[in-house]
């Protein structure tokens, strides 16, 4: 597996973008900030968790026939961001979930509606910041569940999807990642990147 550092938007604080590759499938997936650009064999990237993303993408994508994924740029970036949360807002309004500490979002996010943000650390910003490992508790306090595609590193996506499907909280994912997680119920958001039915 090769990864290249990459530039984009779809990162959580403390992460860096990295163009993922097993062969000829590619993809923006973010990772730890701690990760080289460089060839890893497949054993060594299972083992190391800040990989282990990396794996977990390039494997939804081959079965799901998509051979590159790219995040979005940073000069289309606050169109976006901008069309994400109208979207989230007219269509479920607020209060509204955060999972992974993306700044432009939550900033966006704020300046509309109530936010909490589920993250690792907390941030000097004025948002509600909860823990990232501990989100089920605060699920039934919002109408929506926004997920950033850098909390695939740490969130446990299936639990918190389970979970707000169990309380009737749609779970909204934005970027080109989340077409890969369509399967566990999660709406997919990304208005300038590939359409899938």
């Amino acid at each position: 597996m090769a990864a290249v550092r990459e530039e984009g938007v779809d990162t959580c604080d403390g992460q860096v973008l990295a163009r993922c590759c097993i062969g000829d499938i590619c993809a923006d997936v973010p990772v730890s900030s701690g990760i080289k650009p460089g060839v890893y064999s497949i054993e060594e990237a299972m083992r190391d968790e800040r990989l282990r993303t990396c794996l977990e993408v390039l494997n939804r994508q081959r079965e799901r026939g998509i051979r590159r994924l790219a995040t979005c740029r940073a000069k289309e970036s606050e169109k976006c961001v901008r069309r994400l949360t109208e979207y989230v807002l007219s269509r479920y309004g607020g209060p509204v979930m955060l999972v992974g500490f993306n700044n432009k979002v939550a900033a966006a996010l704020y300046s509309m509606a109530y936010v909490l943000v589920a993250s690792e650390e907390g941030r000097p910003v004025p948002l509600d910041l909860v823990d990232a490992s501990s989100v089920k508790g605060w699920i039934g306090q919002v109408k929506a569940v926004v997920v950033a595609p850098g909390a695939l590193t740490g969130a446990q996506l299936l639990e918190l999807v389970n979970e707000a499907k169990a309380r009737g909280v749609p779970v909204i994912m934005y970027g080109a990642l989340s077409v890969l997680y369509k399967d566990l119920g999660i709406e997919y958001f990304c208005p300038y990147g590939i359409r899938v039915k």
